[in-house]
C-alpha cells in the first residue's frame, strides 16, 4: 500500500491510497453493494471492490480482515487478546482497537467498535485520539457512522475513510436526509431537493436510498472543498448549530488541545468567531505563546490597554488610526507600548497584530461579553502582568470593560474614540512619558523585533547581537553586518529567514535531513529528525548532523515528518 497526503486542514487531508493498483482518494467513502442494494457507478464498491472477511465465529476470504465483535466496556485483557488476534490477521487492513495495541505496519486501520463509540461523544473522541496515538498519521476507516449530517465532523476528527452502510440503514427505516438533519419520509410533505428521485416523487426503499445518496456525496464535495481553502472548522460549526450530538463532539475534540495543535497549521484562512472559539487550537495556542514565550519590548514602561475593532489588522480601522495619531503627537512614544484586549484572543500586543490570527479573526462587536469571556480575559491579564513588568498602567477602555480589576489610571469615561476622551489620553500619556529618558525610534524597532521573533521561534538566545533592524512597522527587516537575516512578511504574519538568519537562529526549529543538499523541497523519505515544535507552515532550518543545509517553510509537523514516507515536508527557500 502506498499512501500520500497533498493537502492538509488541521486533522483532514486530502490525499490518496494505492490499493491493489488504484488509486482511492480521501477522504472516501466506500459504497456499500450487494444484489439487493446498489453503488453509486463509478465509486469503491464495499462488498465487491473491497470485501470483509466475516468474523472471528465466521471466518472467510476477503480484503478486510474478520471481526471479533464484543463490547467497548469489555475488561482490558480482552482487549489486548482481540488486538493479538486483529494483528495476526492483517494485511492491507487491521482492525484496530483504542484500548489495544496496533501493529505501526503501513496499512489503512478500521476502529473498531466505531458504531457503540459514536453513540457516546466523549468515548469517540478518547478513541479517536487513542487510536491516532498508536497509528499516527496512517489512513483511518471507521465504518457504519458516517451520514450527510456528520460527515464533515467525522472527517475533521481525523478519520479518512467512510462508508455509506449507517445512510442503508437509515434508509430502511425510512429516513430522508437533507445535508442537516434526518426527517421521517412518510412527514414530508414537500422535498427540499432538486434530485431525480425528489423531483419525480419517491416511491420505494431505492428512491429513497439513491436521494440520500445524492446528498452523502455531495457533503463530500462539500468537505474536499472546504479542506482545499482551508474552511473546514465553519462548516463543522455550521453543522454543530443544529446538531447538538455534533457539538457536543465539537466541544470535546477542542478539549484535546494537546493532539489538534500539533496538527494545526501555524498560519490560515479567517476564523469566524463563535461560541466554540474561545478553546479552537490556534486561538488557544495564540493566548499560549503570549504568556509562555512572548516578552515585551524591553525599552516600553508606560503600558496603553486599548479595545480591539471589528477590522483586522487593528491599525488600519478607524478607531486604532484615531489611537495611533494621538500616540505619535508624544515626543517620547518610544516608552508607550500598545497592547489590544479582545475575545476570543484574550491579549495582543501591537508588534503581534498580524501574526496568525490576531489579523485573521471575525467577531461581532457589540462590547458584551459574557462570563467565560471574562474570566479568560481577567486571567490572562494577571499572568501577562506578573511576567511583564512596566512602570505605569494606563486604560483607554470603554465602560463595557469594567469588569476588569486592574490598577490603571482610566482615561476613558464614555467611548474611547470621543474627541474629549482622546484629548484626556493624549495629555496623560504626553505628561507620563516625559519623565522617562528619550527612546530612539531605532532602539524600539529591535526591541520590537525581538519581542516577534521571541513569540515566533521561543527562545531566540543570541539572534539579535549584531543586529540592526530597519523599515516601518509591519516591515521590518533583520540586518546582520549590513546582510539581511530576516523579513518580517505582515501577509504571512512570520519573520521569513535568509541563509544567514537560519544560521543565527542554529539549532531551533531545525530539520534534519540525510546527506544531500536540498533544492526545491525536501521530502520526509528524506528526514532523519524534526523538532517536535514545528508545525505546519512555520519558518525552519535544515541541517545535516550539525551542518547547516538551507531554511524553508514546513509543510508539515515535525512529528509527521519524522514518521511519513512519503509526502513534502520543506519547502526549500534558501539553500547553501
Amino acid at each position: 500500500m502506498k499512501f500520500e497526503i497533498e493537502r492538509r486542514n488541521e486533522a483532514a487531508r486530502l490525499g490518496w491510497i494505492e490499493y491493489k493498483g488504484k488509486k482511492i482518494e480521501i477522504p472516501a467513502i466506500l459504497w456499500y453493494s450487494s444484489p439487493r442494494i446498489p453503488a453509486p457507478p463509478k465509486t469503491i464498491r464495499l462488498g465487491k471492490d473491497i470485501k470483509a472477511s466475516g468474523t472471528f465465529f465466521y471466518p472467510k476470504k476477503g480484503d478486510i480482515p474478520p471481526s471479533l465483535p464484543y463490547p467497548y466496556f469489555f475488561p482490558q485483557p480482552f482487549h489486548e487478546f482481540a488486538s493479538e488476534w486483529n494483528e495476526s490477521n492483517a494485511g492491507e487492513f487491521e482492525i484496530v482497537d483504542a484500548k489495544g495495541n496496533v501493529s505501526k505496519e503501513e496499512r489503512i486501520y478500521i476502529l473498531q467498535n466505531s458504531m457503540e463509540l459514536y453513540s457516546n461523544p466523549r468515548y469517540f473522541v478518547d478513541a479517536i485520539i487513542e487510536t491516532r496515538k498508536k497509528i499516527g498519521y496512517k489512513p483511518l476507516y471507521a465504518p457504519a457512522i458516517a451520514t450527510p449530517s456528520n460527515l464533515a465532523i467525522l472527517i475533521y476528527a481525523g478519520i479518512d475513510i467512510v462508508d455509506s452502510i449507517a445512510v442503508v440503514m437509515k434508509s430502511r427505516k425510512g429516513i430522508y436526509f437533507t445535508a442537516e438533519e434526518e426527517h421521517s419520509l412518510e412527514e414530508m410533505e414537500e422535498y427540499p431537493c432538486s434530485c431525480k428521485y425528489c423531483r419525480k416523487g419517491i416511491d420505494d426503499f431505492r428512491d429513497l436510498l439513491m436521494h440520500n445518496y445524492e446528498i452523502l456525496k455531495n457533503e463530500m464535495a462539500k468537505v474536499r472543498n472546504a479542506i482545499k481553502n482551508g474552511s473546514l472548522r465553519k462548516l463543522v460549526e455550521g453543522k454543530a448549530a443544529v446538531d447538538a450530538h455534533v457539538a457536543t463532539i465539537l466541544r470535546l475534540l477542542d478539549e484535546k488541545y494537546d493532539h489538534f495543535e500539533k496538527i494545526w497549521p501555524i498560519s490560515g484562512n479567517k476564523i469566524n468567531a463563535s461560541c466554540y472559539s474561545l478553546n479552537m487550537p490556534p486561538i488557544k495556542r495564540f493566548r499560549e505563546r503570549i504568556l509562555k514565550r512572548y516578552e515585551k519590548p524591553e525599552v516600553a514602561k508606560i503600558l496603553l490597554l486599548l479595545p480591539c475593532s471589528s477590522k483586522k489588522p487593528y491599525s488600519i480601522s478607524k478607531s486604532h488610526t484615531m489611537f495611533r495619531k494621538v500616540i505619535n503627537r508624544i515626543s517620547n512614544k518610544n516608552v508607550i507600548h500598545e497592547v489590544i484586549l479582545t475575545s476570543p484572543l484574550g491579549i495582543v500586543p501591537r508588534e503581534l497584530e498580524n501574526f496568525y490570527p490576531a489579523a485573521h479573526y471575525d467577531i461581532s462587536v457589540t462590547g458584551y461579553w459574557d462570563k467565560e469571556e471574562q474570566e479568560m480575559l481577567q486571567k490572562m491579564l494577571d499572568e501577562y502582568l506578573a511576567k511583564n513588568k512596566y512602570d505605569v498602567i494606563i486604560s483607554h477602555l470603554p465602560k463595557e470593560m469594567d469588569f476588569l480589576s486592574i490598577d490603571a489610571i482610566s482615561t476613558c469615561q464614555d467611548k474611547p474614540t470621543l474627541p474629549s476622551d482622546l484629548k484626556k489620553l493624549e495629555e496623560k500619556l504626553a505628561l507620563l512619558s516625559e519623565n522617562y529618558d528619550y527612546i530612539y525610534p531605532s532602539w524600539r524597532r529591535r526591541a520590537e523585533a525581538k519581542s516577534m521573533l521571541s513569540f515566533q521561534f521561543g527562545s531566540i538566545e543570541n539572534f539579535m547581537e549584531g543586529c540592526t533592524v530597519r523599515g516601518k512597522f509591519p516591515d521590518y527587516k533583520i540586518y546582520c553586518n549590513d546582510k539581511q537575516a530576516a523579513i518580517y512578511v505582515a501577509k504571512r504574519g512570520l519573520f521569513s529567514l535568509t541563509l544567514i538568519g537560519g544560521k543565527k537562529l542554529g539549532r531551533n526549529y531545525w530539520v534534519e535531513i540525510d546527506d544531500f543538499i536540498p533544492k526545491g523541497s525536501v521530502f520526509a523519505v528524506g528526514v532523519k529528525n524534526a523538532d517536535e515544535r514545528i508545525r505546519a507552515g512555520d519558518e525552519v532550518v535544515v541541517l545535516h548532523g550539525d551542518e547547516f543545509r538551507g531554511v524553508g517553510v514546513a509543510k508539515m509537523n515535525g512529528s509527521e515528518m519524522t514518521e511519513s514516507r512519503h509526502g513534502e515536508a520543506v519547502k526549500i527557500r534558501h539553500h547553501i
